[in-house]
Formats: C-alpha cells, sequence, structure tokens
C-alpha cells in the first residue's frame, strides 16, 4: 500500500513506492506493472498523478511504456546497495510510526538470536 501520509506529494510517493519495490527485487524485469487506472481506483486517486509518477519512473529507467500494452519494469543496471536498501527499509518502519528506539531494540535481539 502506498503511504500519502508523508510530506511528499502523492506522485512523489507513487514513484518511491515503486522504485523500492524494483529495487527489492518484488517486481522483476520484464513485469507488466498495474495500469495507471487500476492503481488509480485501487488507491482512490486522480489518473493523472498515476501517470505522472509512472512517467517519472520511465525516465528513470525503472520502466517502459509499451502503448496499449502498459508499462512493464526494466532490468536495472545497478541494482542497489546494500546501504539504500538498509535505510529504506529503516525510513519505511519510521513512517509506519516504530521509534528509532524499538528499532534498535529489535536489532538487538536479531543480533542476540543470530550469535
Amino acid at each position: 500500500m502506498i503511504d500519502f501520509n508523508g510530506s511528499k506529494p502523492i506522485y512523489q510517493e507513487i514513484v518511491s513506492f515503486y522504485e523500492d519495490l524494483i529495487d527489492r527485487g518484488a517486481l522483476k524485469a520484464g513485469e507488466i506493472m498495474p495500469s495507471v487506472r487500476e492503481v488509480a481506483i485501487e488507491e482512490k486517486i486522480n489518473p493523472n498523478t498515476v501517470e505522472k509518477a509512472f512517467t517519472i519512473l520511465v525516465k528513470e529507467g525503472y520502466l517502459k511504456n509499451i502503448p496499449k500494452k502498459g508499462f512493464f519494469v526494466l532490468e536495472r543496471s545497478h541494482p542497489i546497495s546494500k546501504e539504500k536498501r538498509l535505510k529504506t527499509a529503516i525510513s519505511a518502519l519510521l513512517s509506519e510510526g516504530y521509534k528509532a528506539e524499538e528499532i534498535r531494540e529489535a536489532l538487538s535481539e536479531l543480533e542476540e538470536k543470530n550469535d
């Protein structure tokens, strides 16, 4: 689900959401994206907002638009670094309302289990 409670404009939230899914490999190269209309209906937003976000994703090299077929995920030539994945995950947790201390405690517990 896309978080519209952030400080960024809605189209940027959509861009960030799909960048993260693609960077993490949740959406694979060659997969067709949901249509602009499907995203707009599901998220209850204007289709023009979704179109703007998808156009940005095309310009950034995340998607390819094939007329009358849809948007497709492209192979990423520069996979996301571990550090960026970690920061993205922590940022998502913070935006969901987790406190930094809760994240630290969870990490400590995981470290103890893996030792």
